[in-house]
């Protein structure tokens, strides 16, 4: 049956012409694909079913499809088929649990909002499946309604997914002081709380510290300052913000490691500093 599904075929005026049924396979192929993404996915859906199982001759089915459709169409909430109602081989019957409960929680967990056209198409080929396989006499149109809930599923599942989680900036941070001076202000303070809600995210990660200075000055004196600013941040850490020491290592570099190269006794107020950044 699925074997043609993608080719859509209409049923001829000849086969409609059964009463009831007829009007019902009627009506459906009249309904519009209107509403959300999945109610439009199950009625094109069920619409190629009916008109598959009316080509085939099966009215009772084609009907039980058709109805469906206008189901759906009228703005009810059709559910997939039940597998206890059908007759279904033994041997197929835990790979259908399985497949009912991976449909299950797609439905249930949004499948229907976040991942309407793969729900739908999943429903379908599931419905589709157990009415196959009921029937039990065509292998390839059960292999093929199988392979369609099979893709379908797979689509929801993936777009069901959470997104990865961003990765935690590691930094550098950069604090910065005045001329000749270890006291932080309130953009330096907000700098490391910046690293320290870093720090928070990244599991057993250290908090590294460098001091820094300008090449005012001797490099004797700017050896000692370097000091006295990373250890200015390093008491924030560990005695402000309850970081074990443990998880937080200071060295300090002088004017050794400017992060603008000026000729020597220059005031540069980027070089005044101490960068922090984060390490597993």
């Amino acid at each position: 049956m699925l074997s043609r599904i993608t080719a859509y075929v209409v049923v001829g005026a000849a086969a409609l012409a059964l009463g009831g049924c007829a009007s019902s396979l009627k009506d459906a192929q009249m309904a519009e694909a209107t509403g959300s993404d999945f109610q439009m996915g199950l009625i094109e859906g069920y619409k190629k079913l009916a008109d598959m199982e009316a080509a085939e001759g099966d009215w009772q089915d084609a009907r039980v499809f058709a109805d469906r459709v206008l189901a759906v169409a009228g703005g009810a909430d059709v559910m997939p088929d039940q597998p206890s109602a059908r007759a279904l081989p033994a041997d197929a019957k835990i790979e259908v649990e399985i497949a009912q409960a991976r449909l299950e929680t797609i439905l249930d967990g949004g499948g229907r909002e976040k991942a309407g056209k793969a729900a739908a198409m999943a429903q379908v080929g599931f419905d589709c499946w157990l009415q196959e396989l009921e029937e039990n006499f065509q292998p390839g149109d059960i292999a093929n309604c199988k392979a369609m809930f099979e893709e379908g599923a797979a689509a929801a599942e993936a777009a069901l997914q959470p997104p990865p989680p961003k990765p935690v900036n590691k930094g550098p941070w950069e604090v910065y002081f005045a001329w000749d001076s270890a006291e932080i202000d309130g953009t330096a303070q907000q700098e490391i709380n910046k690293a320290y809600t870093a720090f928070r995210k990244l599991k057993d990660s250290v908090v590294n510290i460098s001091g820094h200075t300008d090449t005012s000055g001797s490099a004797k004196y700017n050896q000692k300052l370097s000091e006295m600013r990373a250890k200015t941040v390093y008491e924030v850490f560990t005695l402000d913000l309850l970081v074990p020491e443990d998880r937080v290592s200071m060295s300090a570099m002088g004017e050794g490691d400017p992060a603008i190269k000026t000729p020597d006794n220059t005031r540069e107020v980027l070089n005044r500093r101490v960068v922090i950044h984060l390490s597993n």
